[in-house]
C-alpha cells in the first residue's frame, strides 16, 4: 500500500512553525514505568519524564526523546549511525517475536512515551506532538483539570509530605499524591488541578506510573519548535490510527520502503494511556 495515500487519507493540515518563546521557572523529574505486556506483566525500560513549568506554558517530555533530538541537532552523522544501528537491532527483535514494542523498547530510540505535550494556559489548550512510525502529527486537546476527589491519606514522597487524590480520566481510574509544600498546580502528562505539585501518579492497574525523583527552580527556555513536516489531526482519530490497523499498515509500509521484511504478525500487548477513542 502506498504510504502517501495512507497519510493523505487523514485529510491533515501540515506545516507548523515554532510558537512564542517561553521560559521555564521550575523543572520536575519523574520516574516513568509503562507496562509493556499485559499477559506477562513485563514493563518497558524505565524512562525519566521531565516537566518544564513556565508562567504560561508547561512542557512534558521524556529525557530519552530530549537526548535523541539534541544529538540529532548537534551531530547528525553520529545520530544517523546510532539510529541505523538501533533500527536494525529493533527490527531483528521484531522479526523474532512479531512484537512491535521491540522497536519502542530499544535503548536508543525514543521509547514508548514519545510525545511532546504542552499545556498552554494562555490559549487554554493542550498541544500534543506524537509520531506514527516516522511521521510527525499534532493534535489539540481541551485544557481542563481532572475531577479530583481529595482524600485524607498521607505519605512522604522524596521528602515532601503528600496527600492522596483520585479521579477517573479517559477510561482509567487514577490515584495521585500531591504536596502542598510545592504550591504549583501541575503534574505529569495531562494531569493538573490539585493544590500542589503531583509527587506520584498511577492508574489502579499500574499500567502507567509516574513518581517524582527531583524538583528544582530554574530559568531556561522551553523549546516550542515544531518540525515543519508535522501534520494536524484530531485526537481520537490519531489514537484510532496509531493503535489500530491503519497504524500497523503505515509502520509496515515504512519498513517495506527501506527493505525491511517482517513476516511475523505484528502484535501489541499493552493498552494506550487513553482508552476513550
Amino acid at each position: 500500500m502506498n504510504i502517501c495515500k495512507l497519510i493523505a487519507s487523514f485529510i491533515l493540515v501540515s506545516c507548523f512553525s515554532s510558537f512564542s518563546q517561553e521560559q521555564s521557572h521550575y523543572k520536575a523529574f519523574y520516574l516513568l514505568d509503562i507496562l509493556r505486556d499485559t499477559n506477562t506483566l513485563e514493563y518497558f525500560r524505565q524512562e525519566i519524564y521531565i516537566l518544564q513549568i513556565g508562567e504560561n506554558v508547561t512542557k512534558g517530555f521524556t529525557y530519552q526523546k530530549f537526548y535523541n533530538d539534541s544529538l540529532q541537532a548537534a551531530n547528525p552523522a553520529l545520530w544517523r549511525k546510532l539510529f541505523n544501528a538501533s533500527v536494525q537491532e529493533s527490527m531483528e527483535a521484531m522479526r523474532r517475536t512479531g512484537d512491535l514494542t521491540s522497536v519502542q523498547n530499544n535503548e536508543f530510540t525514543v521509547g514508548a512515551f514519545a510525545s511532546d505535550l504542552y499545556k498552554d494556559y494562555r490559549n487554554n489548550e493542550i498541544r500534543v506532538r506524537d509520531n506514527i512510525s516516522i511521521h510527525s502529527f499534532m493534535y489539540t486537546d481541551e485544557l481542563k483539570p481532572q475531577e479530583w476527589t481529595i482524600l485524607s491519606d498521607t505519605m512522604t514522597i522524596l521528602g515532601y509530605p503528600s496527600q492522596k487524590a483520585i479521579c477517573h480520566f479517559r477510561g482509567r481510574d487514577w490515584e495521585a499524591w500531591f504536596t502542598p509544600e510545592i504550591p504549583i498546580s501541575e503534574g505529569p502528562w495531562k494531569f493538573y488541578g490539585l493544590p500542589g505539585l503531583v509527587t506520584k501518579l498511577h492508574d489502579i492497574q499500574n499500567h502507567y506510573s509516574f513518581e517524582l525523583t527531583g524538583f528544582q527552580r530554574i530559568n531556561e527556555s522551553i523549546d516550542t519548535k515544531i518540525p515543519t513536516a508535522t501534520q494536524k489531526i484530531e485526537r481520537k482519530e490519531f489514537l484510532r490510527t496509531k493503535y489500530g490497523e491503519k497504524g500497523t499498515r503505515i509502520s509496515q509500509a515504512d519498513m517495506d520502503r527501506v527493505g525491511i521484511v517482517n513476516n511475523a504478525p505484528v502484535t501489541r500487548h499493552y493498552d494506550p494511556i487513553e482508552r476513550d477513542y
